[in-house]
């Protein structure tokens, strides 16, 4: 799968925010990239929350302001589920140094990446026939 990243055509400031607080977290001194010796500003980068999803309760259920997905079961039925916050900050998902990128003459060359969970679901109980959920 190719997982280059591209140069956003317009400035987000809440991303640049949010891919900057990263970045600080990601790097032992704030600064320099932990595989390679360049900086924040020579990488393009990309960073995001893991999204989780557990089971509706009854109540969350009747409550029309709470927010609920429906997950597709494998035996063809569903389940309302809710999101889950499991990090209270963004994590870097990948970096990407344009400088080591210029001296392999490549296109870009992938310093880290981490695969956060998108859409997993927890505490549903697939064992039993019936697809019941775990309490």
């Amino acid at each position: 799968m190719d997982r280059t990243l591209k140069r956003a055509k317009r400035n987000n400031k809440r991303r640049g925010r949010r891919n900057h607080a990263a970045w600080q977290r990601f790097c032992p001194d704030g600064i320099h990239c932990r595989y390679c010796p360049h900086d924040g500003s020579r990488h393009l980068m990309s960073s995001g929350q893991p999204h989780f999803f557990r089971p509706a309760t009854e109540a969350e259920r009747r409550d029309p302001w709470v927010t609920l997905y429906r997950h597709t079961l494998p035996d063809g039925g569903s389940a309302p589920v809710r999101r889950m916050t499991v990090a209270s900050r963004a994590e870097l998902i990948t970096a990407y140094c344009a400088a080591c990128a210029e001296s392999m003459d490549t296109d870009q060359v992938l310093c880290y990446q981490r695969n956060l969970a998108i859409g997993e679901v927890v505490g549903i109980d697939t064992s039993s026939k019936d697809m019941a959920i775990a309490a």
